[in-house]
């Protein structure tokens, strides 16, 4: 979530993976980033003391209840700016792989879509970022493909972990991100085109 370009973020889950890596390219864009983290002082050890970091665990309450009570706490407190949420693709595409994982995780792909649903009926401005299998690989390198038609979940649509924290840097500020939903993959060959000129064709979500 965000007020104001630079200002204060807060980052739901910055410990390790995406959220370390968004955490840590905010604050080299000048930002002021606040961690909420189950583990405060891993937190504290990966950041540094630039970061602030406080203790919490939206997962107590389950996912899809945590983002509730996210939500609801932010309206309380009159928050003005955006939320940012990263998902995955494939909660809107059937595919033999999705059927799997909600086999296996208790259907997961089925509440992040109801999340998903409270986000937009919230009264918040949003940034809704569903994204392939993730990998440990170096940002910046291959060709991005956004889309705002629902992709299937299989492992050919894949991005590295990197890529996914710049786009959620990128989308927190990008005017055209504001009310949209978004899928980001690698594409084939080489970047080429910047941010920019990726989310300029963006369109709000239906009403």
């Amino acid at each position: 979530m965000r007020q104001v370009e630079n200002s204060r973020v807060l980052v739901i889950g910055g410990t390790r993976g995406v959220g370390l890596l968004i955490g840590r390219r905010l604050r080299e864009q000048g930002h002021r980033v606040r961690v909420l983290a189950r583990d405060p002082a891993r937190a504290s050890a990966e950041l540094g003391p630039s970061t602030e970091v406080v203790a919490g665990d939206l997962t107590k309450a389950t996912d899809y209840q945590g983002v509730v009570d996210t939500l609801a706490a932010a309206r309380e407190a009159g928050f003005q700016g955006r939320f940012v949420y990263l998902n995955s693709i494939g909660i809107a595409k059937p595919s033999p792989a999705a059927t799997l994982i909600n086999l296996l995780k208790r259907n997961t792909l089925v509440w992040r879509r109801r999340v998903e649903d409270k986000i937009r009926t919230s009264g918040l401005d949003y940034t809704i970022i569903r994204v392939g299998f993730l990998l440990d690989r170096p940002g910046g390198e291959r060709v991005i493909v956004v889309g705002q038609d629902a992709l299937p979940l299989r492992f050919g649509h894949r991005i590295s972990r990197a890529d996914v924290a710049e786009a959620f840097v990128e989308g927190l500020q990008h005017p055209r991100t504001s009310r949209a939903t978004f899928e980001i993959v690698w594409g084939k060959g080489p970047r080429k085109q910047d941010w920019n000129s990726l989310l300029d064709r963006l369109k709000p979500d239906p009403q």
